[in-house]
């Protein structure tokens, strides 16, 4: 009977190059660093999540990263949105996220900025999403806004991942776009039939605007809490979902996590995508 011989790391490392800051990732194995180069991702929405996603972006050296959001930088955002400082309050958040991501290029990343409300500007978000790779939508909007990412993505057969967070808890619903696969929040939308009717796949690139869409009566972060932790990890835990699923790995579809409570059965949730509805 054979016996299985321990695997050996670094027998099958490529040669150090000095001049290459992403060297150590590309001892990884399965990884594959030029398929990261041609990356192009679109974040909409640059707060807790979305600054960690785009710094993570960054790090990873993906070719481009398109920046959305409409709000300004507020003193209350500094203890989770690591992309801000003091002396960004009140600046734009995609150019205080733009200059903060500045340190953090360290490839050839290259960094797009819009400072338009996506609900009124959907067409330019459209023709931004053709351009991209993959969606990142961190956008706190609500059901039917993540129902429209999730059928522009359908319709345009790109990944799409929501991270988002309430309190200690992070959550992250990746869609791989693929003809026949689906995603929870999309499988299992309840609402009006007539907006999400509007919203399916093969209407979804018609509008100008998405003015019909309501948003959700979600409580303000001060009425919950959050901090750099929960928001750090479940940013990081987005683009991670994608990046496994860009190397081939299989991803589940939803994942809850609770930062205190994930040794019991609700407090660590994760799901497989269902199948594509009939």
């Amino acid at each position: 009977m054979s016996e299985t011989k321990p695997k050996i790391f670094g027998s099958n490392v490529h040669k150090e190059d000095p001049n290459d800051p992403f060297d150590r990732q590309r001892s990884i194995e399965d990884w594959n660093q030029e398929l990261l180069d041609q990356q192009v991702a679109f974040v909409m929405g640059v707060g807790g999540i979305g600054c960690t996603v785009a710094f993570a972006l960054a790090r990873l050296g993906i070719k481009k990263i398109i920046l959305w959001d409409k709000d300004v930088v507020e003193l209350s955002n500094l203890n989770r949105q690591i992309l801000f400082s003091r002396a960004d309050v009140g600046r734009p958040k995609v150019d205080a996220a733009a200059d903060g991501l500045k340190p953090h290029l360290i490839g050839k990343t290259e960094v797009i900025k819009i400072n338009q409300d996506i609900v009124s500007h959907w067409k330019t978000a459209i023709n931004i999403a053709k351009e991209s790779t993959v969606i990142f939508n961190n956008i706190d909007i609500g059901q039917y806004f993540d129902y429209a990412c999730l059928s522009l993505s359908k319709s345009l057969n790109i990944p799409c991942v929501s991270g988002s967070s309430y309190s200690r808890q992070w959550m992250v619903e990746f869609f791989s776009g693929k003809k026949g696969e689906c995603s929870f929040s999309y499988a299992n939308a309840v609402g009006k039939a007539e907006i999400f009717e509007k919203l399916k796949p093969g209407k979804i690139q018609e509008y100008e605007r998405l003015d019909f869409i309501e948003e959700d009566p979600n409580p303000p972060s001060r009425a919950v809490g959050s901090n750099v932790i929960v928001c750090s990890s479940g940013g990081l835990m987005t683009v991670n979902a994608w990046l496994q699923y860009l190397f081939g790995n299989n991803m589940p579809n939803f994942v809850k996590f609770d930062l205190a409570d994930f040794w019991n059965p609700d407090g660590l949730i994760a799901w497989p995508a269902p199948t594509e509805e009939e």
